[in-house]
């Protein structure tokens, strides 16, 4: 009788010792993301990852992007716009929502950050240099909106110059409310890039804290794009490449980490045909060549819940993706999108 009883326990323990995977790497199934990084990249496309993987330094090597768990697609529109530019798009998956003007009211939507500290998550957004209609910072001069940003430590790469500044070298407190600008870009370029200063702010702001939300957002990628610079455009997303690399090795020693990068407004740029021509690609503008932008933005998931982001859904259900998983103790929201 004995022996018969032993079975079921044997086979029970069996089956929770069982070794998962998705996309043929190691994944446990479920985990609540009690660390965020989220990396909003514009303009950016699946293909355009030829521009480091076809380099004479980089052939045979995986890329950051591919060393990702989960890979999937998002519809890149919303109740106005079939192509909304990506300031829209990255709002929208910021909030959830679909009836984004580009205008001073869409900031009435509640964004993630929000949910999330009203959970005692700590909250930092880091800009690199952007245009004035692509920053979150006009929220600020929006009436009535004033509060969109007041539980974030914001970080800004551009010239100008106030008494709160940061720089990658130094060792500086922040306080949530605050934005804080480059002191390395004030004589008119930034002399630090991107992934030294993400990883400078980053580390001092995790101290000390075991919940916390981590927003990197990327437009100059897109901007050297649109203006036909790919040297400069493949640059910046090796900088990229670096920074996900950089925050993928902190989700495998965590089980609790998640690594999201999500695109908007994906830029479908013709790339050369033959080996021979890349070489002169990057140096002849008459040669870079784009079409309208995608329907369909990617996005790349690490970590916990990664599962989460497999498949093929709107832009807007970002938000929900991080929030929603198999029932545990900790963070469950219920969103309510009146649009859907």
């Amino acid at each position: 009788m004995k022996k018969y009883l032993t079975l079921p326990i044997f086979f029970f323990f069996l089956s929770c010792a069982q070794v998962t995977s998705l996309n043929l790497k190691k994944h446990q199934f479920g985990r609540i993301p009690t660390k965020i990084i989220w990396i909003q990249v514009a303009g950016l496309s699946p293909e355009h990852i030829a521009l480091l993987k076809f380099e004479k330094t980089g052939v045979g090597q995986v890329t950051s992007f591919e060393k990702s768990v989960c890979m999937g697609s998002m519809w890149n529109y919303d109740l106005y716009d079939l192509r909304p530019k990506s300031e829209k798009g990255f709002l929208s998956q910021l909030t959830g929502k679909k009836d984004l003007k580009n205008q001073c009211d869409d900031f009435r939507h509640k964004p993630v950050w929000k949910y999330l500290s009203s959970k005692n998550y700590k909250v930092g957004i880091f800009e690199s240099p952007t245009y004035e209609n692509q920053t979150l910072t006009k929220s600020n001069s929006c009436k009535g909106q004033e509060s969109f940003l007041e539980d974030a430590i914001f970080w800004k790469m551009d010239t100008r110059k106030t008494e709160k500044l940061f720089h990658a070298n130094e060792k500086n407190s922040f306080k949530a409310g605050n934005i804080y600008h480059d002191r390395s870009c004030l004589n008119g370029s930034c002399f630090t890039s991107i992934s030294r200063n993400v990883e400078a702010t980053y580390k001092i702001f995790q101290k000390n804290t075991k919940n916390y939300i981590y927003i990197i957002r990327n437009f100059a990628y897109m901007n050297y794009l649109k203006k036909k610079r790919i040297k400069q455009a493949k640059e910046e997303l090796q900088e990229i490449n670096s920074t996900l690399s950089f925050f993928q090795n902190i989700a495998e020693k965590n089980s609790d980490v998640l690594v999201l990068l999500t695109s908007s407004d994906a830029i479908d740029l013709q790339l050369p045909k033959a080996g021979k021509q890349w070489a002169s690609y990057e140096k002849n503008v008459s040669y870079v060549k784009y079409n309208n932008s995608n329907l369909l933005s990617p996005v790349y998931a690490f970590g916990a819940r990664a599962e989460n982001f497999c498949g093929t859904f709107e832009q807007s259900d970002v938000m929900k993706r991080i929030f929603s998983g198999a029932k545990q103790q900790g963070l469950e929201f219920s969103i309510i999108n009146p649009f859907e």
